[in-house]
């Protein structure tokens, strides 16, 4: 997942705040001159670094861009320290809307991250990128806590984190409804779950080759922090 970079303006730098880091680029380097970038990143509660990524495409990798990543010291055994583990139980915040019970806490599990084939999704419209990226298939089952029926729209809450740094979700990439996918089998309720009752969603996020994921998180409704559980893909 990306840290979102702290800019300062109106002439002051940061040298001085509680993040003690600027950024003093030159105007112009010379040939064989260097010179020193510092910059202070946000992370989600809970979320550490794993790594430090660069790429000249900017925002989701694909097979195109030029990416280079350095390792942080403790990668992952040390970023994912506190999260859940795969196949784990935690409370996810969704809002079901005013009429449905508004922000609900959800006991969620991680049941499963696969690996497809570009080849499984042939038939399906896709644009030239997501055509070319590597599909992983996400499975969650949730509980439906409250008074009233819900309609099961949690997918649109699921992040997955990569091991070059991206975070692929906002946008859903795919939901499957209805659609015959090996990899990606549905429980088959397309419809409203009464209280108390469970549905288990599977969804496709294509990433870049080789840029496998790492965990996967949920998107807290009002807060904006993930609710995160380790990955291990199979």
């Amino acid at each position: 997942m990306p840290g979102k970079q702290v800019t300062a303006s109106g002439g002051f730098g940061t040298a001085n705040a509680s993040t003690p880091c600027e950024d003093s680029a030159p105007d112009a380097l010379a040939p064989g001159d260097s010179y020193t970038s510092c910059g202070t990143y946000m992370m989600s509660k809970g979320v550490g670094v794993m790594s430090v990524t660069h790429t000249f495409g900017g925002g989701l990798i694909s097979p195109a861009d030029q990416v280079t990543s350095w390792p942080v010291d403790g990668g992952l055994a040390t970023a994912s320290k506190g999260t859940a583990a795969q196949g784990d139980t935690i409370a996810v915040r969704w809002n079901a809307g005013d009429e449905q019970g508004g922000v609900l806490e959800l006991p969620a599990t991680l049941k499963s991250v696969r690996k497809g084939s570009p080849a499984d999704l042939a038939g399906l419209e896709l644009d030239d990128d997501q055509r070319h990226r590597t599909p992983y298939y996400v499975t969650i089952s949730y509980r439906i806590p409250g008074k009233t029926d819900l309609y099961p729209g949690q997918a649109s809450s699921v992040r997955v984190l990569t091991e070059g740094g991206q975070q692929i979700g906002g946008a859903l990439a795919l939901v499957l409804d209805g659609l015959e996918i090996a990899g990606c089998p549905s429980d088959g309720s397309g419809g409203m779950v009464p209280p108390g009752g469970k549905v288990t969603q599977c969804t496709v996020r294509p990433s870049a080759d080789g840029d496998e994921p790492v965990a996967v998180g949920f998107e807290d409704a009002d807060e904006g922090d993930l609710s995160v559980w380790r990955a291990h893909v199979s």
